[in-house]
C-alpha cells in the first residue's frame, strides 16, 4: 500500500534558489540549502519521496490533519453537526460569518495551495532527470503530477472560483504577482490536466502502488469539476453577487444547459471504467450495513477509488492531532461526540430501514427516552455505521469492547448521536483512510446530470443502485423537481463526513439554505427535561434550538485572505 506519509523527510525540500525579498509570498519556493533538485532526481528511490510527498500534500486539501485545523470539520459549517468547542475556529464562521485571513470556510490555508502546487510541477519538471527510472515509469509520474495538480484546482474553483493558474514551478525570474484566471480558464485547466493523465495512468496499480492515481481517479476528478460547473451557481447568467467587469471570476455568464451533458459524458465513462478495466464496484452484496459500512470504513476497499492515505497510530503526536479531528475515540471518549455532534437538521434527511421518513418528536416536545431508543432502531443501515446513538453500542463494532456504550461515552452532554463513521469493525484502529472518491459518487453524479436534461428513466437507473444498496425501496417518482430532491437528499445521506454537503448545499442554491441548513435555527437533541443526556438511566429526551447559524449570500464561496488582498494583485470575492 502506498503510505502518503512514509516519505516525510522530503516533504517540501526541494529547491532551486533563493528568493531575494524580505516578504514572505504565498508562492515563493520552499527553501532548503541540504537538498537539491539533482539530488532529489539522482534515483528512483529518492524521487519516490518526492512523489510521496506530492501525494500526501495535494491530496490533504480539506482534512484537518494538522493541530491548526483540529476539530473542525466542514459538517461543523453545514449545520450538520454543531460548530465544536468554543475555541475552535469555526465557531466564529457559524455563528457570526466570520472568514477572516486564517479562519477561511476550506479548513485549509489558501497560501498552502500554491507551495503544494509546486511540489507537483518540480516532480513533474524534474522526474527525467532520474537515472535508473525507464521512460514508461516517467511519463506515469507525469500523468500522475497532472492529476494532482487537477484535483487540487478543482477544490480551489469550487470553494474560491476563479483563483490564479500557476502552470510550471516558479523561476526567480517569473513575477509572482499572478491574478485571479476566469471561471472557465481554470475548470478548461483542469480538464486538460485530467485528459493528458488520463491515458498515461493505469487502471490498476500493483498492490504495493494501491493508493497512487488510476485513469479512474483522474476521470473522478474530471468528473466532479464538471458537475460543479453544471450546477446553478457557477452556470447562471448572473453571479450570486455583482462583480461588475470581473463577473467571470465567478460566474460562467451563461446558463447553458449543455453543460449537464458535459458533465454526464464524464461521469459515464468514469464509470465504465470504473467496472470495467479499474476493477472497482459498488459493494452489494445484499446486507446493506455490512456493504455500506466496508465502503466507507474499510481501507483499501473495492469502492473506493482514492483515498488520503497516512496511517498514524500514535494520537496526539506532538500537537499535530494528526487524525483526531474526525477520529471516533480518543483516550476512551468519542471524541466527536465532545463538541461534534449530529445536528436534527441533518437527522432528518435519513430515512426508517423501510424507507420512509422518520417522525421525530415536535420542537420542545419532552419524550420518553425509550421513545428515543426505539425511533434510533428503526433507521437505515447507513445511519447506523455513521452514528452511535446514546445508550448503546455500535453497530458498526458489534462485540467490541472499543465500541460500547461505555467504552465512548463522553463530552458534551447533548446531541441525537455520536459520529463513528469510517470505523466499521475497526476494534482499536486509530487511524482511517479518507476517502477522497467513492464510485457511488459518480452514480449520483450520473442520477443528478440525466434529471436535469430531464432523462428520469436513466436518472433513476443510476440513483437506485445507491439507494437499493442501502436496503431501502427503489425510487420511482418521475416528476423532475421531486426527483432532484431526493437525489440531493441521497447525496447528504450517502456522502455524510465526506467533504461533499457544505459545497454541494451551496452550488445547489437551495431555498432555504439560511433557513435551517447553513443558516438559521440549529436544531438538536437534549436530554432529561432539557439537560445532558447520561450514560446510562436517562428519563426523556426533547428537540431544541442549540444555536442560530449565520448565513449571507457571501458565502457561497470562500474570501481570500486579507493578507494577499493587501498586496494588490488579487481581487477578493464579492461581500468581504
Amino acid at each position: 500500500m502506498f503510505n502518503f506519509n512514509i516519505m516525510r523527510p522530503f516533504k517540501l525540500i526541494i529547491a532551486l534558489v533563493l528568493f531575494c525579498s524580505c516578504e514572505k509570498n504565498f508562492l515563493q519556493m520552499p527553501i532548503s540549502n541540504t537538498t537539491t533538485v539533482d539530488s532529489v532526481f539522482s534515483t528512483t528511490v529518492k524521487a519516490e519521496g518526492a512523489i510521496a510527498n506530492a501525494y500526501y500534500d495535494c491530496l490533504s486539501q480539506g482534512i484537518p490533519y494538522t493541530n491548526f485545523w483540529n476539530a473542525m470539520v466542514q459538517e461543523n459549517l453545514d449545520g450538520g453537526m454543531n460548530y465544536g468547542w468554543a475555541w475552535t475556529i469555526s465557531e466564529g464562521i457559524v455563528l457570526n460569518g466570520l472568514a477572516a485571513a486564517n479562519t477561511s470556510e476550506d479548513m485549509d490555508g489558501y497560501s498552502q495551495n500554491f507551495v503544494y502546487i509546486r511540489q507537483a510541477w518540480l516532480v513533474k519538471e524534474n522526474i527525467d532527470e532520474v537515472k535508473d527510472m525507464s521512460a514508461a515509469d516517467k511519463a506515469t509520474v507525469k500523468g500522475e503530477m497532472l492529476g494532482l495538480l487537477a484535483y487540487r484546482y478543482e477544490q480551489m474553483m469550487i470553494m474560491y472560483g476563479g483563483v490564479p493558474i500557476i502552470d510550471h514551478a516558479l523561476l526567480p525570474t517569473d513575477s509572482l504577482t499572478i491574478g485571479r484566471a476566469p471561471l472557465q480558464r481554470v475548470l478548461d485547466s483542469v480538464v486538460s490536466w485530467c485528459d493528458q493523465a488520463i491515458p498515461v495512468l493505469p487502471s490498476v496499480w500493483p498492490t504495493q502502488w494501491t493508493g497512487r492515481l488510476t485513469k479512474t481517479a483522474a476521470m473522478a476528478i474530471k468528473a466532479k469539476a464538471l458537475l460543479y460547473a453544471a450546477r446553478p451557481l457557477f452556470n447562471s447568467a448572473t453571479p450570486y453577487l455583482d462583480m461588475g467587469g470581473n463577473n467571470n471570476l465567478i460566474c460562467f455568464g451563461a446558463a447553458d444547459p449543455t453543460r449537464w451533458q458535459t458533465a454526464l459524458t464524464a461521469s459515464e465513462a468514469e464509470i465504465t471504467e470504473a467496472t470495467g478495466a479499474g476493477g472497482l464496484q459498488v459493494i452489494n452484496t445484499g446486507n446493506p450495513l455490512d456493504d455500506y459500512g466496508t465502503a466507507t470504513g474499510v481501507p483499501s476497499n473495492p469502492e473506493v477509488i482514492l483515498a488520503w492515505k497516512n496511517i498514524d497510530n500514535v494520537l496526539f503526536d506532538g500537537g499535530n492531532w494528526a487524525n483526531l479531528p474526525m477520529n471516533a475515540f480518543y483516550n476512551d471518549r468519542v471524541w466527536e461526540a465532545q463538541g461534534n455532534v449530529l445536528t436534527t437538521n441533518m437527522l432528518e434527511n435519513y430515512y426508517k430501514a423501510d424507507g420512509t421518513n422518520q417522525t421525530w418528536p415536535s420542537l420542545g416536545t419532552v419524550t420518553a427516552f425509550t421513545d428515543y431508543t426505539t425511533r434510533m432502531n428503526q433507521m437505515e443501515p447507513r445511519f447506523q455505521v455513521t452514528f452511535q446513538p446514546w445508550e448503546q453500542d455500535s453497530k458498526a463494532n458489534p462485540g467490541d469492547v472499543n465500541w460500547t456504550n461505555a467504552a465512548t461515552f463522553g463530552g458534551q452532554g447533548f446531541g441525537c448521536a455520536r459520529v463513528v463513521k469510517f470505523y466499521y469493525k475497526a476494534s482499536g484502529r486509530a487511524w482511517f483512510e479518507f476517502p477522497i472518491f467513492r464510485l457511488a459518487s459518480a452514480y449520483l453524479s450520473s442520477a443528478e446530470a440525466y434529471n436535469e436534461l430531464g432523462q428520469s428513466a436513466n436518472a433513476l437507473s443510476r440513483l437506485n443502485v445507491i439507494h437499493e444498496r442501502a436496503g431501502l425501496p427503489a425510487v420511482t417518482t418521475t416528476n423532475q423537481d421531486s426527483l432532484r430532491t431526493i437525489i440531493q437528499r441521497e447525496w447528504q445521506v450517502e456522502f455524510y463526513d465526506e467533504q461533499y454537503r457544505l459545497h454541494d448545499i451551496k452550488f445547489w442554491k437551495l431555498p432555504n439554505i439560511g433557513n435551517g441548513i447553513i443558516g438559521g435555527p440549529i436544531r438538536t437533541f437534549a436530554f432529561n427535561n432539557g439537560g445532558s443526556v447520561t450514560e446510562t438511566g436517562n428519563k426523556n429526551y426533547n428537540d431544541n434550538v442549540l444555536y442560530t447559524a449565520f448565513w449571507a449570500p457571501k458565502q457561497y464561496l470562500n474570501p481570500f485572505p486579507t493578507s494577499e488582498i493587501n498586496k494588490g494583485y488579487l481581487i477578493q470575492n464579492p461581500g468581504y
